[in-house]
């Protein structure tokens, strides 16, 4: 059997799929943490005997909207919404968070408007059991003693265990953490769309933190979850780019990376950069948000990708990628000067209807 290298699937990461998406496709997942909506705001059991867990909340929407219940690849439950082409999917994080998976869309808008019926659905679903679906990137108000591990897969264990080894942030990013990640396919130049993806980064870090808040008091981030993030392990996160070798830079990041899976292409997907590229690009700076500040971040992005007069643009204003600016976005969000202007010119180039949200912490 012949062995494919590690730098052939990384290779393989920068290609377009045999049938590539359509110029300016779009896709997301948006996560959820559940909660009790009790002055307590105690965290949401992953299985209730009682029937108010996280499972029977999502069991009682899909009966409600036809959604189909399956097996995911790590024995827990998840369900398929729609059908052929345009198919999404409910399936949880470690923590019992609820995770959206969309299908692509051709547009924006039709991007959001699924992600709002979806979680409409959610909420109506739990709304009788006082459970409440945080739209933030941490969860503000248990600590990581209130959260336990609920899925019990090999790849969650080995990953508990390699975290643990090293500190708090990597477990608590498994189980109380919640992003907005958008899915942008590789455009004509995808190099260069990497590029701009990974200047780009911090500035959204800043211009939606919603995770000021942890576990019942007040932090010293603006994104705390970026702060999780950022230092879960060095070796598998970050920005790794480099202008003259950004391939050779991807490899090289692989390689250096901790093993937690033994496999090569398990392995590369306990990497955790800002932007994953997967065959198309995977932006993971954005946390969690309100549905309406998500539609912003959602078109605001699209428009800086998906015209090369605009992305060239963009990519004057914030220069080359630059991982220093990682730790100062999510501490400092937009308080800091230079991102706020730079955030500000961003927007001069999208219009009012793709711009940011102040970087205050919204509660949900």
């Amino acid at each position: 059997m012949a062995v494919t290298s590690l730098r052939s699937l990384v290779e393989a990461l920068f290609q377009p799929p045999a049938s590539p998406r359509a110029a300016g496709s779009i896709g997301a997942e948006l996560e959820l943490i559940p909660i009790h909506a009790s002055s307590l705001r105690r965290a949401l059991p992953f299985a209730d005997e009682r029937g108010a867990g996280t499972v029977d909340l999502i069991r009682r929407a899909a009966a409600a909207h036809g959604w189909v219940e399956e097996t995911d690849a790590y024995g827990a439950p998840s369900w398929r919404i729609g059908a052929a082409a345009l198919t999404g999917r409910i399936s949880f994080e470690p923590g019992g968070q609820i995770e959206i998976s969309t299908p692509v869309f051709d547009e924006p808008g039709s991007l959001v408007a699924f992600l709002r019926r979806t979680v409409a659905a959610l909420r109506e679903s739990g709304a009788d059991d006082g459970i409440e679906l945080l739209t933030v990137g941490v969860d503000p108000f248990n600590t990581i003693e209130d959260v336990p591990l609920v899925l019990h897969a090999p790849r969650y264990e080995r990953m508990t265990a390699h975290f643990e080894r090293i500190g708090p942030s990597g477990i608590r990013m498994m189980r109380q953490t919640a992003s907005l990640q958008l899915n942008v396919e590789l455009g004509p130049r995808p190099l260069e769309r990497w590029r701009l993806l990974n200047a780009l980064a911090p500035y959204l870090i800043a211009a939606f933190a919603t995770s000021s808040a942890y576990a019942g008091a007040p932090t010293q981030y603006a994104s705390y979850r970026a702060h999780l993030w950022q230092t879960l392990d060095a070796s598998r996160t970050g920005l790794p780019y480099e202008m003259d070798d950004p391939i050779g830079a991807y490899h090289r990041f692989a390689a250096h990376a901790a093993r937690i899976l033994d496999e090569d292409a398990a392995h590369l997907t306990t990497l955790f950069p800002e932007v994953r590229p997967r065959g198309y690009f995977e932006l993971r700076s954005l946390d969690a948000m309100p549905l309406d500040d998500a539609e912003r971040a959602i078109r605001l992005v699209h428009a800086l990708v998906s015209d090369e007069g605009r992305a060239r643009r963009a990519g004057e204003i914030v220069g080359a990628p630059d991982a220093a600016l990682l730790t100062l976005a999510a501490r400092d969000g937009m308080r800091d000067t230079t991102i706020r202007a730079r955030v500000d010119a961003l927007l001069t180039l999208t219009g009012p209807d793709a711009g940011a949200a102040t970087a205050t912490s919204r509660g949900r």
